[in-house]
Parts: C-alpha cells; structure tokens; sequence
C-alpha cells in the first residue's frame, strides 16, 4: 500500500463526526412568518406527499416566499428565491447544519452519507469521494457510458419505449460500473430496485415496517445491498482499480475508513446520483421529443463536434454548449431535487423574520426555477434562455439543479457528460417521437419523475 493511491485529504487526521442537540422549535417561536399547521400530529405531510409541486405553489401563493409549515411534530421553515438560495446553501455565517436538516428525510437508511454529515467532518469525507469525479475519471466513464448507451439503442431502436424503466436501468448501469468497478451485466433487478426503494422510502408516511409498506420496502433493500457489497470488501484490490469502491477499499488498508463508513458512502452516492440523474434523462428525453426544432439542433452539434460517437472525449463534449442547455432548461422545468434542507445551529434574520436556533428551513429550487420575476414563460420549454445573452444579469443562483456550497452535488459533471453521451448515442441515426397523447403528469419528490408511463419511440430516421 502506497501513499499516492490516496487523495492528498487522506493524509490529514480525520477529523470527528459533528454532533447537534437541537431545541424543539414551537409556533410562537415562529410568529412572525406566515403558514399553517395542518392535520394533528402528520401536519401538512399528506397533501406534501400527494404532490409536492401542487402543495408548494398553494404555501408561496398564499404566504409568499418566506413561510412556515408542520409536518412530522416539527415546523419548517420554506424559503424560495435566488437570494434564499445563496443565504442558506452558501452559508457564510455558520447557520446551518446538513444533518439536522436530512435527518428525518433521509436518517433512517443513509446514515453516515455525505448530506448526514457537517463542517470539518464532511469536508474530509467530501474529498475523498470527489476522487472519484476527478477530469481522468469522468474521461474514463465515457467508455462506460458508450458502452451502455449503445446497447440501450440496439435493443430499443425502432420501439416504443418507456422512459422511466430506460433512464432508472441506463444511469443505475453507469453507476454500477462507475462506483463498484463492475461490469453492468453483472448489476440484477434486484439491486436496481434495492436503490430505489431506499430513496422513495423518504415519502414513506409511516416509518413502520409493516409489511407491504415503503419502510418495508426499504428495510429489505438496506439488507441487500449490504449482502451486495460487502462480499466486493474482501476481495483484493488491483492496483490499476480506480472507482471509488477501489479508493475507499484502500483508505481502510491503511486504517482510515472503516467498513461502515465505506457501506455509507458507497450506498448514498449510489442511491443519490442514479436517482437523480434518471430524473434528469427523462425530463431531457421528453422535452426534447416534445420539441423537434430543439432536437434537430442538439442533433446537429452533437454530430457535429463528435463525428464518431464512439470515439468521444470531454473536450468534445464540452463544446456542446446548444445540448448543455436543452439538459439544463429540463432540469429548471422538473428540479431533480426540488427541496434541500438544513437546520439551523444558531439563530439567525432573514427576509425581515428571526429564526431561533432548531430551525428546519427549506430552499425551493422546484419554484424558484418557475418564478415568472426571473424566468420569463416559465412553463415554456426553451433552451436558448441559458444562453450567455440570456444569462447576462441573471441572479447565478435562480438556477440550483445540483445544490451548491459545501453539499452541492459533486457528481454534476457525471450528470451532464452522461446525458449529453447518451443524447449523442440516440440522436445520429434516430428520432425520439413522442407517444403518449397526454401531458405527462410529474411527481416532485424525492427526485422528479413521471407518474404512470411516458413512452417515446427511437425512431430510425429515414435521411442518414
């Protein structure tokens, strides 16, 4: 074992876990900022969960950007708007703890991962996992992304496909390559439904595992992925082994991690980033069957800069600045992660209001992206409004698609790269034609998604 495998933060002494006693904030300590309390005991969940976009358009239409609301025996706190974003995802002053804020979302099944930890602490854990989306790394995800993405258009062209299946399969695929070091044959159903289960156990109204329940759901899955990685710890290491089950499996040779804080990482980053990035592909695929003349264009660049699709690089890539775009306009319209949440550590003022020490506040990428002030047809799907003429003068965070901070999402480049891969994939020899009829009707929580099925075709184009 050689020192220079590590990242250069593996040689700094670990620093420990950070811990907080939260005060139990109660509605008299919130008087000033408007809301409503809702059902006894649930609060305001039920309606929350039955759709969230709905619910947090009702809450800023009647109380405005800054208001309060009860869910679970604790009030939130909601802030929306760029300036909310930046005040509390930046944090400048020290107000906010990640931990306090994910716990009762994410607590029960990721403890240990990166949103559930804070200051110095996460810091550590944060570079070391960032090894893992380094320039050379995401260079070499691309061969896995071809690969994938190649046999998802031999199996599917000339069909109607369902999206959902083909963005959760696609991206759960890459992950499994990039994360674990396998092969994507390898990964069952089984386990892509283990990661998912995880993640929906978040809008589980009842955290008893009865059976037929999200919490059951997601109790047999936390056991199965334990059973799928933990026999991947004892194997040895080649030297060559690069993703980031080989990094963290060598900062426990040398008595850095442990295997718990290895199962937490792995598990989080896994479950997070295909989660969020199959919210991604989906809203990219439809928006842009929806609108061919943006198609066309995306189709053009991508051809253009990358004539051999299967000999594509980042620089090729990041010179498709017309597909970055058309991913980032469908991320303002279905926010991958509508909601991010913190608690607060000290007291702190915002927007005019006192907020004491205790207090879970919420920022709302999922509206702030519709907000007519700043986006003008909000509703409108259109690319060019990312362009750097549009963007001259923009708020830089009216648009928060990954977070931002010290928990911004580390693997946004691994998001845009595999979306702009596969659209380079598709686009060369197919059309995406829309077939359903309706308007898809979309699910904000905890990644957006389509409810029921959206199916579009890869349709061989008849000019090659």
């Amino acid at each position: 074992m050689t020192a220079h495998f590590l990242p250069p933060i593996a040689r700094q002494e670990k620093p420990p876990v950070i811990r907080h006693d939260f005060p139990r904030v109660r509605g008299r300590d919130l008087a000033s900022v408007p809301g409503r309390r809702g059902l006894p005991i649930l609060g305001i969940l039920p309606e929350a969960v039955l759709d969230p976009l709905a619910f947090a358009r009702r809450m800023y239409d009647r109380y405005g950007p800054i208001h309060r609301f009860r869910a679970c025996g604790n009030w939130n706190v909601q802030l929306v708007g760029p300036e909310a974003n930046e005040f509390v995802l930046f944090d400048q002053a020290g107000n906010f703890s990640s931990e306090g804020g994910w716990k009762p979302v994410f607590g029960r099944h990721f403890e240990g991962g990166l949103l559930l930890r804070d200051g110095a602490n996460h810091h550590w854990h944060r570079k070391l996992i960032a090894s893992a989306f380094k320039q050379e790394q995401l260079q070499s995800y691309l061969a896995v992304f071809a690969r994938n993405n190649e046999d998802v258009v031999a199996r599917w062209s000339g069909r109607s496909l369902d999206v959902y299946e083909l963005a959760q399969g696609l991206t759960f695929a890459n992950g499994y390559s990039a994360f674990l070091g396998r092969d994507a044959v390898s990964a069952t159903r089984k386990d892509l439904l283990a990661f998912r289960y995880l993640m929906r156990s978040s809008i589980a109204l009842l955290t008893i595992p009865l059976p037929g329940t999200a919490e059951a759901r997601a109790v047999w899955a936390k056991r199965h992925i334990e059973g799928l990685i933990r026999p991947m710890l004892a194997e040895k290491m080649p030297a060559e082994r690069t993703d980031l089950l080989a990094v963290l499996w060598r900062m426990r040779e040398i008595g850095l991690l442990d295997d718990h804080e290895i199962m937490a990482h792995l598990t989080f980053v896994i479950a997070a980033s295909f989660d969020a990035l199959s919210s991604g592909t989906i809203s990219t695929l439809y928006y842009l069957a929806a609108n061919p003349a943006f198609q066309a264009a995306v189709r053009a660049e991508l051809c253009e800069h990358i004539p051999d699709r299967e000999r594509i690089d980042l620089s090729s890539l990041g010179r498709c600045e017309t597909a970055e775009w058309a991913i980032k306009e469908a991320l303002r319209l279905n926010a991958a992660a509508p909601v991010l949440w913190r608690r607060a550590v000290k007291p702190f003022e915002f927007g005019g209001h006192s907020f004491p020490i205790g207090t879970i506040t919420g920022v709302n990428p999922m509206l702030t992206h519709l907000l007519p002030e700043i986006w003008e047809n909000p509703h409108t799907y259109d690319p060019s409004r990312f362009s750097p003429e549009q963007s001259l003068g923009r708020h830089r965070l009216a648009f928060v698609p990954f977070g931002g901070g010290a928990h911004g999402c580390l693997g946004a480049n691994f998001a845009y790269l595999q979306v702009r891969a596969l659209l380079r994939a598709i686009l060369e020899h197919h059309d995406l034609i829309l077939i359903s009829t309706k308007p898809p009707r979309w699910y904000h929580w905890p990644n957006c998604r389509p409810r029921g099925h959206l199916r579009i075709e890869l349709r061989p184009r008849l000019s090659q």
